[in-house]
């Protein structure tokens, strides 16, 4: 480990991440998640949680060579944007420390890895579950998830068209412009939920709605559905009527406001969860039977992933000498 902190502001781990090693880190992570080999925080978080304005969050894990807390602020309603004024700072940091000795060895913004690893935790469970040679994604969400989840996605599927919808045109259409011209991909702007579904083969949902806004007559046979979003995103009937429900982790993802809800109401009960996403990637459930399952992965998104993938963008910035050390 270096000396003194390093710490990596968002443009240094933008130069940084490479997006089909983010897909590995994660897809390791969740298996160090399923054979026990991640020490959780007790509490597992630390919430300011005010009705209105902003939350803060703190999570944080321990793994074989390095521990870390992530600290972030969402708004009530969901979201880290505040499109009223010019952000003034970080509202995603990130710090890891060396285990063998306990000193802080790392601070980074961790808005982009953030968006990364999230898109990198979809990829993993779409490449599990989704039809072979599936080339079309609905794109449900236009931020800043959604501008790391297209990318990302294409290092492991050969999408042919990409369809994005959100609240307003203008944000879909920008999305389109920058991530089709960036990463040379067919995206189209679509005006509505239904017609990004329309034979979608992929669909990832990452929304800040507090409503749901997804009917499960639009979701075609042999779909994979990812939802990524804070609050619920698809109708009750999905949850009850997809083929198979798999959620990332279900003592983390039973905690989320829908299923929480709907566990206490007796709409929903463990027994109708099919298996958790580590189950199927070490083979110990079967992922897709068929290729006209419909196929629901509710995910709240693990720390430990962000603390692999922070892991190893901290040593490749000591590699390569980024960021700015702050001295003990």
């Amino acid at each position: 480990m270096k000396s003194g902190i390093l710490y990596l502001s968002n443009g240094d781990v933008k130069k940084i991440v490479d997006l089909s090693e983010a897909v590995a880190i994660t897809e390791r992570a969740l298996g160090d998640h399923g054979a026990g080999r991640v020490t959780w925080s007790a509490p597992e978080d630390l919430a300011i949680k005010p009705q209105t304005g902003w939350q803060s969050w703190v999570t944080g894990c321990a793994l074989e060579n390095v521990a870390g807390f992530r600290i972030r602020s969402i708004k009530a309603a969901g979201g880290s944007r505040d499109a009223s004024r010019a952000p003034r700072g970080p509202r995603r940091v990130l710090m890891l420390s060396d285990r063998e000795g306990g000193e802080i060895v790392a601070m980074m913004d961790e808005d982009w890895a953030h968006a990364v690893r999230t898109a990198a935790a979809a990829t993993v469970a779409l490449k599990t579950l989704a039809r072979k040679g599936a080339p079309t994604l609905a794109m449900l969400g236009a931020g800043d998830t959604a501008g790391a989840a297209v990318p990302v996605m294409a290092t492991a599927f050969n999408l042919k068209e990409v369809r994005v919808t959100s609240r307003t045109p203008e944000s879909r259409q920008r999305f389109a412009e920058e991530i089709g011209k960036q990463y040379r991909l067919n995206v189209k702007p679509v005006d509505s939920t239904e017609a990004a579904l329309d034979g979608a083969d992929i669909v990832i949902s990452a929304t800040t709605t507090a409503t749901p806004f997804v009917k499960d007559e639009w979701i075609a046979p042999g779909a994979t559905v990812y939802s990524i979003g804070k609050n619920q995103e698809f109708d009750n009937d999905f949850y009850k009527n997809c083929d198979k429900f798999v959620v990332d982790s279900w003592l983390h993802c039973k905690k989320k406001s829908d299923l929480d809800r709907m566990l206490k109401e007796g709409f929903l009960c463990e027994t109708d969860l099919y298996a958790e996403l580590p189950d199927l990637l070490t083979g110990k459930k079967p992922a897709r039977q068929s290729d006209r399952e419909r196929i629901f992965v509710r995910a709240i998104g693990l720390v430990n992933q962000d603390i692999a993938l922070a892991e190893w963008i901290y040593r490749r910035a000591v590699e390569k000498s980024i960021g700015t050390t702050l001295p003990f």
